[in-house]
């Protein structure tokens, strides 16, 4: 009856291989392991990071490692149980080199081990043709699993360094300031051209990090940095006011040739929040097809429509403040602006709630910044 033992052992292996193939290989979706894997460490380090007197920002940097660690640890480890229980059953018949001593359980794994990681010491072989078939299957699976971990890695570093880049381009170019005095700047000083071009670089920029949230769950924003002005969530913030801004002087005759690259970086933004949304928050954000939004279509622990009324009157009232006669428009959430307004505010509410210690910890780098201390 020990052949029993090769069922659970080839569940495991499937389990594993379906698993990896879907985190890895498929650009749309995440294996339940990985994803459990990453929801378990985020959730953790966040629990720890809270706990502190004062919030550590280490445990959410180390967060992102732990993640890739355990993930990897995840793959590998039932793996080469799989195996085992898979090859246990025959390893009597397997050839053993003289005073090798009779074989257990320690012995498959053992073998198991040496032959995913192709090494195979040669003191324990296979003898009959299909041994050796399958010890020749289990060599090729343990190749083509590590060399998509490798492959997985290069290109997770390359994803990351697009979303540094993004977010520390965000940090300088708004220094100090918000989306909206950096699009007032823009208009001023630099001219409708410019602030097109800015416009259309961060649309470019976004589908960039959509791209990253998509492929690689698993770290796109759980891998924190150790500098606050790399995080994410307040980039984006700045962009989603940016954008707004960017929409609303563009209804305005001296700069209505704004609206083209406004409204792509408008609907860029959308797609990415609606992406990020699906990937960290466990569900989508709300659509609108209008100004209005439906009473009933919010986030829990969103905010409801009359926020969105709110951030439009204090986009409106900075706009009007900083531009004078040129802005000529009056409050009002019809168009895009609605759609993207009654989408961003409860987006925002669920990102700040997702990464509730990093609000926390972004407050004391500031408070220790003002100090003149660095972190």
């Amino acid at each position: 009856m020990m052949w029993l033992w090769a069922v659970p052992g080839g569940a495991l292996i499937a389990v594993v291989v379906v698993d990896v193939w879907l985190t890895i290989l498929h650009p749309d979706a995440e294996g339940p392991v990985a994803g459990a894997v990453r929801r378990s460490v985020w959730r953790l380090s966040s629990f720890a990071a809270n706990r502190r007197r004062r919030p550590e920002r280490t445990l959410l940097v180390w967060a992102g490692p732990v993640l890739v660690t355990g993930t990897f640890l995840a793959w590998i480890v039932p793996l080469v149980f799989g195996v085992a229980l898979v090859v246990w059953p025959h390893l009597d018949g397997y050839h053993r080199v003289a005073g090798y001593g009779p074989t257990g359980f320690a012995d498959a794994l053992y073998f198991s081990a040496g032959t995913l990681t192709v090494l195979g010491y040669g003191d324990l072989t296979p003898d009959t043709p299909a041994q050796k078939l399958l010890a020749v299957c289990i060599a090729a699976l343990g190749f083509a699993l590590f060399a998509a971990l490798a492959t997985y890695l290069i290109e997770l570093i390359t994803g990351l360094t697009v979303r540094n880049r993004f977010a520390l381009a965000v940090h300088d170019q708004v220094h100090g300031s918000d989306g909206v005095g950096l699009i007032v700047r823009s208009l001023t000083a630099e001219g409708v051209d410019a602030t097109r071009q800015r416009c259309a670089d961060w649309a470019a920029d976004l589908r960039a990090i959509e791209d990253t949230v998509r492929r690689y769950p698993l770290v796109a924003l759980t891998y924190r940095p150790r500098r606050p002005d790399y995080d994410l969530e307040p980039a984006l913030e700045h962009v989603i006011e940016a954008t707004v801004a960017a929409l609303l002087t563009a209804r305005c005759a001296t700069w209505r040739g704004l609206g083209p690259r406004a409204e792509e970086l408008a609907y860029t933004l959308l797609r990415a929040q609606d992406t990020i949304a699906r990937r960290y928050l466990d569900r989508t954000v709300p659509r609108t097809g209008g100004g209005a939004t439906d009473p009933g279509d919010t986030n829990p622990g969103g905010a409801p429509s009359d926020d969105a009324d709110q951030m439009l009157r204090r986009l409106q009232s900075r706009l009007a403040a900083e531009l004078g006669d040129r802005y000529d428009q009056q409050t009002s959430r019809d168009g895009l602006v609605g759609v993207v307004l009654a989408r961003s505010v409860p987006f925002l509410a669920g990102l700040r709630g997702w990464s509730a210690p990093l609000v926390t910890l972004r407050d004391v780098d500031r408070s220790s910044a003002g100090a003149g201390r660095c972190d």
